[in-house]
């Protein structure tokens, strides 16, 4: 059994120059990231069936991140702001800086960036802060040797 922190999941961006390929490394902003993949269930189900059957349809999803906003050059908020409106490659990876494996694998699968708090929240004397759900624009590949 692997057991692991959630506390060091890394987290790539694509650029809207370069959308196919994740290279902003925005880890250290992100405080909780959540890949939520759904499949539509077609039902098969015949007249000589005792049960429903149903098989794999297409398939989608959401991808939710909480991070602190940045607005420096080639940061978070820039990155998203810029790509606003389009569909950007993400890398997502359990263990940051640890070997890619079966137990530690990565994500790869791009966004639609459709939504975004570009202020977020936070008050006087807090951390502004966003929480932004993407719809995925792919399907989620899980692989036991692409690099992060």
């Amino acid at each position: 059994m692997a057991i692991y922190l959630n506390n060091n999941v890394g987290v790539k961006l694509a650029t809207a120059a370069a959308p196919t390929v994740p290279s902003i490394d925005i880890s250290d902003y992100v405080t909780s990231a959540v890949i939520n993949q759904i499949v539509d269930e077609l039902e098969i189900t015949t007249m000589s069936d005792n049960s429903h059957r149903f098989v794999q349809g297409l398939s989608s999803g959401q991808f939710t991140i909480d991070f602190l906003n940045d607005w420096a050059n080639a940061e978070v908020m820039q990155t998203l702001n810029d790509a606003f409106g389009q569909t950007l490659s993400v890398s997502v990876i359990t263990v940051k800086d640890t070997a890619v494996s079966a137990a530690n694998p990565t994500y790869q699968f791009s966004i639609l960036v459709n939504n975004l708090t570009p202020l977020g929240t936070g008050g006087v004397s807090e951390i502004a802060s966003s929480s932004v759900t993407f719809t995925l624009n792919s399907a989620v590949t899980v692989s036991p040797s692409v690099a992060f």
